[in-house]
């Protein structure tokens, strides 16, 4: 395993770490195995690609049991997350976003936090996100590209600029669903995305870095990282499990008048147990 303490030094001077698979091949595999069924299931969960029949993403996943509890809650990528966050922490958000080959469509610039204090009332980015990669990511399928040191810039305080009915991640809501109309009302793919000049300018003056490797890398990056990721251009899916935990003293406020239902988020800010207090 990396050294630890070299993971957090470069942690906190680049925003991100990609770390080789952690995580028992027998803990983070069966995901692989039921995701065909979570991606068929119909629900205001899932969302689509502009096509309207591509699954872009599906989230909720925290209220599930089984291998997703397992490698969210109770796995070394836990015990990681919590060394580079630093603090008492717990699930905020556990999705997955299928890349599909030749359909999967780009994710914006963006920064995760601008989306989380305007949607949730998050006060600070004080939160973190574990992208597990379930396929093997190469340059052709879409990585995630992260821009190092951002983090450490002021979040971002422009208002939204538009609404086409997407969230931070450009996932769309199923068209009449109740969830699918609270997304196109609060939550857009342009509304807290990067504006292009700013995008270009950003990966011109810093180096951007493009995360790929082999099925189990997780990739730990801050929440007020800048990223996106292009189209999949490839023949093969590229599916992430992206698990993002907040800390505890950092629980937005229940009573923020836009706070997103449980579908999106977890609202139970319990601690998670990690070290020798993990089952």
């Amino acid at each position: 395993m990396t050294d630890p303490k070299r993971l957090l030094a470069a942690y906190r001077r680049d925003g991100f770490v990609v770390v080789p698979p952690i995580t028992p091949h027998e803990i983070w595999a069966p995901l692989t195995g039921e995701l065909p069924s979570v991606l068929a299931e119909e629900g205001p969960q899932r969302f689509f690609e502009e096509d309207g029949t591509t699954v872009r993403a599906v989230y909720g996943l925290h209220r599930r049991g089984g291998p997703w509890q397992a490698l969210a809650e109770a796995s070394p990528l836990t015990a990681l997350a919590r060394l580079l966050l630093g603090e008492d922490m717990y699930v905020y958000q556990w999705k997955v976003n299928p890349k599909a080959a030749r359909h999967g469509d780009r994710w914006q610039w963006h920064r995760d936090f601008d989306f989380w204090r305007a949607a949730d009332g998050m006060r600070r980015p004080a939160a973190l996100t574990a992208a597990v990669f379930l396929d093997e990511v190469t340059e052709e399928n879409g990585p995630l590209r992260l821009v190092p040191g951002t983090h450490a810039d002021p979040p971002t305080t422009a208002a939204a600029s538009g609404n086409d009915g997407r969230d931070e991640s450009g996932e769309s809501g199923e068209s009449g669903s109740e969830a699918g109309d609270w997304a196109w009302i609060t939550s857009n793919r342009n509304a807290y995305a990067l504006p292009d000049p700013s995008a270009e300018e950003l990966a011109r003056t810093r180096a951007v870095h493009e995360a790929t490797g082999p099925a189990g890398t997780v990739v730990f990056f801050h929440g007020n990282l800048v990223h996106s990721s292009g189209p999949n251009r490839s023949s093969r899916a590229r599916t992430l499990a992206l698990i993002s935990y907040n800390a505890v003293s950092n629980a937005p406020p229940a009573d923020h008048p836009a706070a997103r239902q449980d579908l999106f988020v977890n609202h139970d800010a319990k601690p998670l147990p990690v070290g020798d207090d993990a089952p």
